[in-house]
C-alpha cells in the first residue's frame, strides 16, 4: 500500500507542478500581453497627439479659407453692386442715345421739310420774278411804242406847224383838224401810259400776294401734322406711339394725348390712330 499511495502523491506533485507551470506561462504571457497594450497605447497615445497637432493645423487651415471666403464674399457683393450700378448707367446711357437718336430724326425730318418749302418759295420767287420781268419787259416796249409814236406825233405837229405858215388860209381847218387828231393821239398815249403804270402796279402786287399765299402755304403746313401718308404711318408717328407706349401711356388715349399735345402747341393734327393701330406699331 505504501508504494501506491506514493505514486499518488507524486501524482499530485506533477499535477500541481504542470498547473505551477502553466499559471507561470499565463503570468508570463499576461506580462507580454500587457507589455504588447502598453506599448500599443503608448503609440496610439503618440498618434493621437499627431493627429491633434494635425487637426489643429486643419482648424487654422479652415478658418484661414473661412476668412479668404468671406473676403470672397465681400469682393463678390461690391463686384455685382458695382455691376448693378453699371447696367443702370448703362440703361440710362441707352435711353439718353435713344432720345438722341429720335431728335436726330426730327431735326432731320424737319430739316427735309424745311429743304422743300425753300424749294417751294424759290420756284415761286422764281415764277413771281418771270412775271415781274416780263411785266417789265412789255413796258419797256410799250413805253418805246409810245416814245416812237410821241415823236412821230412831235414831227408830224411840226411839219403841220411848217406848213401851215407857209399855205393859204384853205389849210388852216385841216391844220387844224390834224392838231385835234394829235392831241387825241396824244391823250390816248398818256392813257396807254397810265394803264401800263397801273399795269406795272398790279404785276408787283401779284408778286407780293404770290409771296404772300407761298408764305401763308409753308406756314399752313409747318402747323398741320398728318399722322400718315399714302395710308401708312410716318416714321415719326410710330417712334411717337413707341414713346408714348414705353413712357406708360395706355393703347386706348395715345390718340386724344397726340390730339392735346398738337393743339396745344398750335399745330392741327389730320388723321387718328386706333387702338388696333396702336398695338400693331408696338
Amino acid at each position: 500500500m505504501p508504494p501506491k499511495k506514493n505514486k499518488q502523491a507524486n501524482e499530485e506533485k506533477l499535477k500541481l507542478g504542470q498547473q505551477a507551470k502553466l499559471e507561470k506561462e499565463a503570468v508570463a504571457e499576461s506580462d507580454t500581453a500587457l507589455n504588447n497594450l502598453q506599448s500599443s497605447f503608448k503609440e496610439s497615445k503618440a498618434y493621437m497627439i499627431q493627429l491633434e497637432q494635425q487637426l489643429t493645423e486643419q482648424v487654422q487651415i479652415c478658418t484661414d479659407l473661412q476668412n479668404k471666403l468671406n473676403s470672397s464674399q465681400n469682393l463678390i457683393n461690391s463686384l455685382h453692386a458695382e455691376i448693378l450700378s453699371l447696367k443702370s448707367k448703362n440703361s440710362d446711357i441707352y435711353h439718353q442715345l435713344h432720345m438722341e437718336r429720335q431728335r436726330c430724326k426730327r431735326a432731320t425730318s424737319k430739316h427735309g421739310s424745311m429743304a422743300s418749302q425753300i424749294l417751294l418759295l424759290k420756284k415761286v420767287d422764281a415764277i413771281s420774278s418771270a412775271q415781274f420781268s416780263k411785266g417789265l419787259r412789255e413796258s419797256a416796249a410799250a413805253i418805246m411804242k409810245l416814245l416812237k409814236m410821241n415823236e412821230g406825233l412831235q414831227t408830224e405837229l411840226s411839219q403841220t406847224v411848217t406848213t401851215w405858215s407857209s399855205r393859204t388860209k384853205a389849210l388852216t381847218e385841216t391844220a387844224k383838224s390834224k392838231l385835234m387828231s394829235s392831241d387825241t393821239r396824244l391823250k390816248n398815249a398818256q392813257k396807254e401810259i397810265t394803264k401800263l403804270c397801273k399795269g406795272f402796279c398790279w404785276a408787283i402786287q401779284v408778286k407780293e400776294r404770290a409771296v404772300e399765299t407761298a408764305k401763308t402755304k409753308v406756314i399752313q403746313q409747318k402747323s398741320v401734322h398728318h399722322l400718315s401718308h399714302k395710308g401708312v404711318f410716318t416714321q415719326d408717328t410710330r417712334n411717337l406711339v413707341h414713346f408714348l407706349f414705353q413712357s406708360g401711356c395706355s393703347a386706348n388715349h395715345i390718340n386724344n394725348i397726340i390730339n392735346a399735345v398738337l393743339k396745344t402747341a398750335g399745330i392741327m393734327m389730320v388723321g387718328s390712330i386706333s387702338c388696333t393701330s396702336v398695338f400693331r406699331i408696338i
